[in-house]
């Protein structure tokens, strides 16, 4: 099992990278490998939803920093390969003009929406926690004794 993390530039702030060893150690103890592509642009997002498509993760933690979507076509772009993802989404942000979905209005829309302004890593932390509750099995049933 896994969760793919994809971010997207962010100007504000000088290191993300710092955060994912907490990230990477939550997530091995709950038993998911967690794995992270960064891009830069909206052809590279587009790219790597498509790689997600490709190689499914059971969750993708999804951070478009400071992305820009210039025009329909993007926009189009980007919710067509948001509504053929395979697995369930999380948006994660520290800003909410950068909320992805009430710009590209995908019919398969985020499972949650994490927003903390100006504090990225308690919002990749929470976005975490979400995706680890929900890819986490169900207890077995117990056997029935009268």
């Amino acid at each position: 099992m896994s969760i793919l993390i994809l971010r997207g530039p962010h100007a504000a702030l000088s290191d993300t990278r710092s955060i994912y060893p907490s990230l990477r150690q939550r997530a091995n103890a709950a038993g998911q490998a967690l794995h992270c592509r960064v891009f830069t642009t909206v052809r590279d997002l587009l790219s790597g939803l498509r790689r997600a498509h490709a190689d499914p993760a059971d969750m993708l933690l999804l951070d478009v920093g400071d992305l820009a979507v210039h025009d329909t076509t993007q926009a189009r772009a980007l919710r067509d390969a948001l509504d053929s993802l395979p697995s369930p989404y999380i948006e994660v942000h520290a800003d909410a003009a950068h909320a992805l979905e009430p710009r590209v209005l995908p019919q398969h829309a985020p499972l949650v929406t994490v927003i903390l302004r100006d504090d990225l890593p308690r919002a990749y932390a929470m976005a975490l926690e979400v995706a680890l509750r929900r890819l986490r099995p169900a207890p077995s049933a117990g056997t029935f004794h009268a």
